[in-house]
């Protein structure tokens, strides 16, 4: 028996236009996950532009997580022209990434997935039933936003990171108020985790390789080295060893293998590995809910990041108490331009995101290579829905279908800023 099942053309409710292809093959699934975003070859656009474009130019692929793309360039460029920042800066910038995070995660959990643990189509259906929650979730977006907006210049593609540094520093008076918003984020975030974290959902399990940052002193975002489900380490340098690409034909993006295997990336990946540096509160939420760590459900993503809204939150606090007290020595660092090579992997929302570019002595882009954390999930994704729908005993085209948007809305796909490079066929 050879026949196409099922293809579900736009699956709703993530971000960009991707379809997956489900065919019966002698009983087993084959799965496609088809990314059909038109091709952006940002990588050809930043060759020959100057250094100092670059952030602001690769902010642009992505709406819903510029903030990591910018300062994850920023930190590429900085390493190829050997520039080291003042702890201040550092501190200035992971505060806006993690108002990044905390934008990505609250719109996936309670617009993306939330419609699918209560059994409503969209949010719009939950206003009727709970407006008290999505009232509450769209304050919370407002707080991120207002942090990231202080702090970048804008709610979205910041401007205020730079190579050396920041173009502006927060006054003392700007971090105070931002300190008393974080505090509020904190406090009203606590009204709507029940309803992530005491869901139930499909009981499903395929483990698969889990890379993430590590570190052994702080829970990573910007900075560290790679794990491989705490078995393997590797520095970032390194990462062309590990991972490597493959073009597949029905796809407008690139997937990624692992050693030649499949993987994973994202919240899950980062709980997974670095449970320990998490928050005592976020620990005592695991406990309370009865969620243990690692897992090797790709739908446990959903509470993972549920997780880490509750640890970068506290973290968020503690950063804005310091730099509500702290005196800036300087904006920017001086440095000369010079000819190096630089790379930086961070933590986006979605998982791994690498940054890698040759500058010329003059500052000009001679190469770039980006590797976006969706791209590199699309094998997991096709993996584990070969899977997860061989345990589904009827063969319900409808059922197959929901069950498909679940397991890829789990994951949290971002297929825009996937979809950058021309077929090599």
């Amino acid at each position: 028996m050879n026949h196409e099942l099922v293809e579900v053309k736009g699956v709703p409710k993530v971000e960009g236009a991707v379809d997956v292809l489900v065919r019966l093959v002698n009983e087993h699934f084959e799965v496609k996950v088809k990314a059909r975003e038109g091709i952006r070859l940002l990588e050809r656009l930043l060759i020959g532009k100057s250094y100092r474009e670059i952030p602001f130019i690769v902010s642009r692929m992505c709406g819903v997580c510029p903030i990591i793309h910018n300062i994850t360039s920023v930190q590429a460029l900085e390493r190829a022209l050997s520039v080291t920042v003042g702890d201040e800066i550092k501190k200035v910038r992971e505060a806006m990434t993690i108002g990044g995070h905390l934008q990505s995660h609250l719109i996936h959990l309670y617009v993306f997935t939330l419609p699918d643990i209560v059994g409503r189509k969209n949010i719009v259906e939950i206003i009727g039933e709970n407006e008290k929650i999505v009232k509450t979730v769209f304050r919370l977006k407002k707080i991120a936003n207002t942090i990231t907006d202080y702090l970048g210049g804008r709610a979205v593609h910041p401007i205020t990171p730079t190579v050396g540094g920041l173009t502006k520093i927060p006054s003392k008076g700007v971090a105070e108020t931002l300190l008393r918003q974080a505090q509020l984020f904190k406090e009203t975030l606590k009204e709507v985790l029940e309803v992530i974290l005491a869901a139930e959902l499909p009981e499903f399990e395929e483990k698969t390789q889990y890379l993430s940052l590590k570190s052994n002193d702080f829970y990573p975002i910007l900075d560290g080295g790679l794990t491989i489900s705490n078995e393997k380490f590797f520095e970032q340098k390194e990462y062309e060893d590990f991972i490597t690409y493959v073009n597949e034909e029905y796809s407008t993006a690139r997937h990624y293998l692992l050693n030649g295997k499949p993987y994973m990336v994202g919240a899950l990946s980062r709980v997974n590995n670095n449970y320990d540096l998490l928050s005592d509160e976020a620990k005592k939420y695991c406990e309370v809910y009865g969620l243990k760590f690692p897992s090797h459900s790709p739908f446990m993503n959903i509470k993972a990041q549920a997780i880490e809204m509750i640890h970068l939150s506290s973290r968020l606090v503690e950063i804005l108490e310091q730099l509500s007290s702290t005196t800036f020595k300087e904006d920017c660092v001086k440095y000369n331009v010079r000819a190096g090579e630089g790379v930086s992997i961070t933590e986006a929302p979605r998982g791994i995101l690498i940054h890698h570019y040759r500058v010329h002595g003059d500052g000009r882009i001679l190469e770039a290579n980006i590797i976006t954390p969706t791209a590199q999930n699309y094998k997991s994704i096709e993996h584990a829905l070969q899977k997860y729908l061989a345990t589904i005993v009827e063969k319900d085209l409808n059922l197959i279908s929901r069950r498909v948007e679940e397991l890829v809305r789990a994951y949290d796909p971002c297929v825009s800023c996937s979809a950058r490079f021309l077929r090599e066929h």
